[in-house]
């Protein structure tokens, strides 16, 4: 197709253009508004999310071979700016706004970056996504399935980060967030609980999360958003997680999670059960 004046912002890949008339989803399925046919790019790849003011945001899905901004792999949402080099799966697309406002130019300064070593602390972790998504994906059309994952990771990327978490990835149809174990951070949760308990309540789409407390390895690079979470706990609250769907349970806790913070977040418990990779029984309890 040809960009025509009335165009705000489009993608051009190879002489093709893409207009821009929304949020734009792309990915290897025929569903995505950009259906990229490769063996390298994950069905559900990534987004390009629009914000009212004409803002056009990045949004990798957790795609196995990652999204790349002017040859950066992205880690959380990312402004673009006019004439953008964004790569999925090896295939470029240039993103062009040309009426952005000056205010929007691109910074070529190279971020300073302070490397991390590798330590271990205790924190908070939480896993959501959303749920039967292979199912809705099925029942929407491309532009409405990317707004409606678009605007679930911005209401719970607002609703993390309000209560001083931090999203660490985004997984396509959910994220893995944390809390460092700080003063603060046990009554975070509880408000950053009770925002999502809210969010739920909404009519799209549905989804569900669990809160876990435990050791973890963290490192990475700061300054990009490349921090990496390791070790068992991890793995925990991802099986956590799955259990909670075989339950059909919207919101759970575990045990660890449930006596760090005493009795302030009512809860019951919804049995003890045998995890795979795990020799000792977990207590589920619902929220």
């Amino acid at each position: 197709m040809s960009v025509t004046e009335e165009q705000v912002a489009w993608l051009e890949r190879g002489g093709e253009q893409h207009a821009l008339q929304g949020n734009c989803s792309i990915g290897r399925a025929a569903l995505n508004t950009v259906v990229v046919d490769s063996p390298k790019v994950s069905r559900l790849h990534s987004v390009i999310h629009v914000e009212e003011s004409g803002a056009f945001w990045l949004v990798d899905l957790g795609s196995s071979n990652g999204t790349y901004l002017n040859k950066r792999r992205i880690r959380e949402p990312v402004r673009l700016r006019h004439q953008d080099e964004i790569n999925v799966g090896g295939n470029v697309f240039i993103f062009h706004q040309p009426r952005a406002k000056p205010s929007a130019k691109l910074n070529l300064a190279k971020p300073v970056l302070t490397l991390q070593e590798v330590e271990n602390i205790e924190c908070w972790l939480l896993v959501a996504d959303i749920k039967n998504f292979t199912q809705l994906s099925r029942s929407l059309v491309s532009d409405e399935l990317a707004t409606l994952v678009s605007s679930w990771l911005g209401v719970c990327k607002t609703i993390i980060e309000g209560h001083r978490g931090t999203v660490n990835k985004y997984l396509g149809d959910g994220i893995l967030a944390y809390w460092r174990d700080e003063p603060t951070a046990a009554e975070d949760i509880v408000s950053g609980v009770t925002a999502l308990k809210e969010a739920q309540l909404c009519d799209q789409p549905p989804f569900r999360f669990v809160v876990h407390f435990g050791p973890v390895t963290i490192g990475g690079v700061p300054s990009t958003k490349e921090e990496t979470l390791m070790g068992s706990e991890v793995n925990l609250v991802f099986r956590l997680e799955k259990l909670l769907a075989s339950l059909g349970e919207p919101r759970g806790i575990s045990d660890a999670a449930r006596a760090k913070l005493g009795e302030v977040l009512p809860c019951r418990l919804l049995g003890e059960y045998e995890l795979k990779g795990f020799n000792k029984k977990c207590s589920l309890f619902g929220i």
